[in-house]
């Protein structure tokens, strides 16, 4: 026992002496395309954008992708070429309908990238408004939107929240599957960047945008959203969501109904 205690002692002093360098190869993976598309149910100038990805240590300005071939088909048998407005932007004018199944074929750098999705039926945004909750015995006005979940078919929707004409760039998703067909109430928590945050306040104007999404958009969105983490420990280990495009591409290609309300915090 003696002799044991005496070895595990030097074992102990060894692991507690020695410190080793260890190196990092931080290499810079190849560039990705990725390619961001929508078709939305307005008669607006559609865009779909071209950028490649950088390496993690560069300045996060991505290139754009100049003299690409676009093109969209719909189910209909309807074709439309994209013309580049500048570089590495994409645009036709056009309107999206629902239930049409949209198909974009992409020629950029010597690489082909295809991706569909079906404009789903147009579910109404009814309303919007504010909804008052309490933190901590402290009361916090948050943006809501209301709408009526049809129970006849699977949906997925999109929120965006403008807040002073500003973009909150906070992911917001939702699907049916354990709401069909319900009355919902879709509340869209706002944090303001500055150090006495308390959400909305009165005298704010806000915007709500609601997109009607695929199953495969749905997906991109909500694994992006699990990794919009807001503190520490917060969201999952970042990864690439899965993309509807083929070829490697990164990104999506959505043809989703869109609408819009504006209102004021009181």
């Amino acid at each position: 026992m003696k002799r044991l205690f005496i070895y595990l002692m030097i074992a102990t002093v060894g692991l507690t002496s020695c410190t080793k360098i260890i190196e990092i190869d931080t290499k810079n993976a190849e560039a990705q395309i990725v390619i961001e598309g929508r078709i939305v149910d307005r008669l607006i100038e559609q865009q779909i954008i071209i950028t490649k990805t950088v390496g993690y240590d560069e300045v996060g300005v991505y290139p754009k992708v100049p003299g690409a071939t676009v093109k969209v088909t719909d189910s209909r048998g309807n074709n439309y070429i994209f013309t580049e407005k500048t570089p590495g932007v994409y645009v036709n004018r056009m309107r999206g309908v629902s239930g049409v199944t949209y198909t974009m074929d992409v020629m950029a750098e010597g690489k082909n990238y295809q991706a569909s999705s079906k404009m789903p039926n147009f579910v109404k945004l009814d309303s919007i408004g504010v909804i008052s909750n309490s933190f901590f015995g402290e009361e916090r006005k948050t943006a809501a939107a209301f709408l009526v979940d049809p129970a006849k078919e699977s949906n997925a929707y999109r929120f965006n929240l403008y807040v002073n004409g500003v973009f909150f760039d906070r992911i917001y998703v939702n699907n049916d599957r354990l709401t069909n067909g319900n009355n919902l109430r879709i509340q869209l928590f706002y944090e303001a960047n500055d150090d006495d945050d308390e959400g909305l306040k009165s005298g704010d104007s806000f915007s709500i945008e609601m997109e009607g999404i695929d199953s495969n958009i749905f997906d991109y969105w909500y694994v992006l959203s699990q990794q919009d983490g807001r503190g520490p420990n917060q969201g999952t280990t970042p990864s690439n969501p899965p993309s509807n495009i083929s070829n490697g591409a990164l990104g999506y290609f959505s043809a989703n109904t869109l609408q819009r309300i504006n209102a004021t915090v009181r």
